[in-house]
């Protein structure tokens, strides 16, 4: 008796739980199509609880609900007339982290003018970074970032709204100076990257950094990266000192120091020179002092040539297909927007990956391969079936070996430029790997009439990895083929 009073009253629950579960998905009308033709005034009420639901669900959750809901609040702002979004600067930088930290900043602008009815521009992008922070927070599996972090500290201590300019006092500037967490190295320990980053979100794009190492080098170094390596310290003591201004004299900059020490060699101890002194004091002694002197001269050198050099190399990296790529989404526009829309979201990830990579002196060969598959899709867009890219590289070599940034994308771009790419004879580019090197090559296709090259192409390739390897990039024409070897380089 009791098992069948039991059943209807569990078969009830089970029910609830369902409906509630469906209702909490169904945050839009399910007739509610998403098209930027249409007006969404009548919609408005679903504003804000879209936004409840995106700031609260983790990122990993209902991936297809989160991109109907970022495609119609971003439609609805598009179309509305109460809101006005300002996307600063800086959102690139939430960005990078997530793309979808872009929709949690505008929704929480949006959230917050509708239900305050307040529009004073400082208290939006309060709310707005605090959307992003809050759901940063919550969501451990967001890529950390230095930028997003050290916002996220100045938040957690009650002084976000000192960011942004208050009308009599100025934004303040906080910087971020992330060190190891010990100060004392032993002598082979003697590499250092440091990692530092201004957060000052009313004029984001002035700040500017200098730093210098006193005990290597006391003059200022001035420079717009965000990081310092200095490859092979001698023994000494050091501070390394870092400052962030929005003027370009340094005025009123902020500072972060720290101060460590690399020990010296036993070989330099005062009981090792004296057992050696008993035979030879003055020839061993000149000998120490004058390899010191070439050590710390080398590594100065080093330092200044990588920095220079780098600079100079990675500037040449320039896509040359942004023309092609604006005329194949625009066809695809007006005859397949669902493709489009595919379409413009993998050119959106493929210039992202690039800015982000380009600033990087490797990258392991999984993100490489997720950048070309960007590339290859919009070039598949354009040539169909003229264009096949046949891909072999094990999961182990792409999770374990590293590659110089964009260098498979140039290739393939080099290849397809190069090449007659039709139905009647189409390209095939073939991309492989063993432990030691990637390779990649094509049938010679040549055209007709060749396209102007710059000529920086491979030659950019190859001197980027003479910064980074001694293993050198070969290229030339075998059994009828172009071919070019890129040395894999390991963690």
């Amino acid at each position: 008796m009791l098992r069948k009073l039991l059943l209807p009253i569990l078969l009830c629950i089970a029910t609830l739980l369902c409906h509630n579960i469906y209702a909490q998905k169904q945050v839009l009308p399910e007739d509610l199509v998403l098209d930027e033709r249409f007006n969404y005034d009548k919609y408005t009420s679903y504003v804000v609880p879209a936004v409840n639901w995106l700031q609260t669900t983790p990122i990993d959750s209902d991936r297809i609900q989160r991109r109907r809901l970022n495609n119609f609040i971003m439609l609805w702002l598009q179309k509305n007339n109460q809101v006005t979004v300002n996307m600063p600067e800086y959102l690139i930088r939430f960005q990078n982290a997530n793309n979808d930290l872009y929709f949690l900043y505008s929704g929480g602008w949006m959230k917050y003018v509708l239900e305050t009815k307040d529009t004073v521009q400082r208290n939006c992008f309060m709310a707005a970074v605090k959307s992003v922070l809050d759901f940063y927070a919550a969501n451990p599996s967001i890529k950390r970032t230095d930028f997003v972090d050290n916002v996220y500290d100045v938040y957690k201590q009650g002084k976000l709204e000192t960011l942004y300019n208050n009308g009599s006092n100025p934004a303040t500037t906080y910087l971020r100076l992330v060190t190891p967490d010990k100060q004392n190295f032993a002598p082979d320990e003697n590499y250092f990257h440091f990692r530092y980053n201004a957060a000052n979100l009313s004029d984001f794009k002035s700040i500017r950094y200098r730093y210098k190492l006193t005990g290597y080098y006391d003059k200022w170094i001035e420079t717009n990266e965000e990081s310092a390596t200095f490859p092979s310290l001698p023994a000494g003591n050091y501070t390394f000192i870092v400052q962030a201004s929005l003027k370009p004299d340094f005025s009123n900059p902020v500072e972060k120091t720290y101060h460590f020490t690399v020990a010296t060699p036993f070989y330099k101890e005062l009981w090792f020179m004296t057992l050696i002194a008993s035979f030879l004091v003055a020839g061993a002694y000149l000998i120490v002092r004058y390899r010191e002197a070439n050590l710390k001269k080398m590594a100065l050198l080093e330092q200044e040539r990588i920095v220079f050099e780098y600079e100079h190399l990675r500037s040449q990296v320039n896509p040359h297909f942004l023309f092609n790529s604006l005329n194949t989404l625009t066809n695809l526009i007006e005859e397949d927007p669902k493709t489009a829309v595919q379409y413009s979201e993998r050119l959106s990830d493929l210039y992202r990956n690039m800015q982000v990579h380009s600033s990087r002196n490797l990258v392991s060969l999984q993100e490489e391969l997720d950048v070309l598959d960007n590339y290859i899709h919009i070039q598949k867009s354009r040539f169909g079936d003229a264009l096949h890219v046949h891909i072999d590289v094990s999961e182990t070599l792409k999770q374990t070996r590293k590659v110089i940034p964009l260098a498979l994308q140039m290739l393939v771009e080099n290849a397809i430029k190069h090449s007659v790419v039709s139905k009647t004879q189409p390209l095939h580019v073939y991309i492989s790997a063993d432990g030691a090197e990637l390779t990649v090559r094509n049938k010679i296709q040549e055209k007709h009439s060749k396209d102007k090259s710059s000529g920086l192409g491979l030659a950019n390739i190859s001197k980027r990895y003479a910064l980074a390897t001694s293993k050198a990039v070969q290229y030339g024409i075998e059994n009828g083929e172009y071919v070019v070897h890129l040395p894999l380089l390991q963690y």
